[in-house]
């Protein structure tokens, strides 16, 4: 009789407004190659009637196995409260010792350089977050380990995309030709 294979869970962070497309081929690639994929826009985290959006987020960034963070200029499903959802689920991941990844559009980095040569950057004010939400700098930050030394920080790769294909490139590296090594990682946790 045949062992039952298991597929890695890996949830994909909630950063869903105007990305459902590729959120979509995101996911595609990730389930061709053997990967049980959790996204809040795709309907595969389980709810809970008790509980809020934000919640649900965050018992599914403790309960997968592996977590691919995008951090975007807009902040994901949206806010409860002060909390941002996407963000909320980075943190608890990380702080749940998850296996991580993390992809950033293009435009977060340039912007946080950019607000680095700026006098008085801190007094910037963007009229509509749809355009560019300055928490995506925070979150950013929080995912390259910013405030760590420079010397200690490990675990602050964060790949940097603009288009498409360069997320399919950045996925297949880490998920499909890095799977044994993936699969390893959690056979050693469990």
């Amino acid at each position: 009789m045949k062992s039952k294979i298991y597929k890695p869970k890996i949830m994909v962070s909630s950063t869903v407004y105007g990305f459902t497309d590729q959120i979509t081929q995101i996911a595609a690639l990730l389930k061709k190659w053997g990967y049980e994929v959790w996204n809040s826009y795709l309907g595969t985290i389980k709810t809970n009637s008790q509980h809020s959006t934000l919640e649900d987020s965050v018992i599914a960034a403790k309960e997968c196995d592996l977590f691919l963070g995008i951090i975007r200029t807009t902040c994901g499903s949206g806010n409860i409260g002060d909390k941002n959802i996407t963000f909320e689920e980075m943190k608890a991941a990380i702080d749940a010792g998850k296996p991580y990844w993390f992809i950033v559009h293009h435009d977060v980095p340039f912007t946080r350089q950019l607000f680095k040569h700026i006098k008085n950057s801190e007094s910037i004010e963007f009229k509509d977050k749809k355009f560019f939400d300055p928490l995506c700098l925070e979150m950013y930050n929080y995912a390259i380990k910013d405030d760590d030394d420079i010397e200690e920080r490990v675990g602050n790769w964060v790949q940097e995309f603009y288009s498409f294909s360069d997320i399919a490139t950045y996925l297949k590296t880490q998920f499909n030709d890095n799977k044994e090594s993936i699969i390893k990682l959690f056979e050693e946790r469990n």
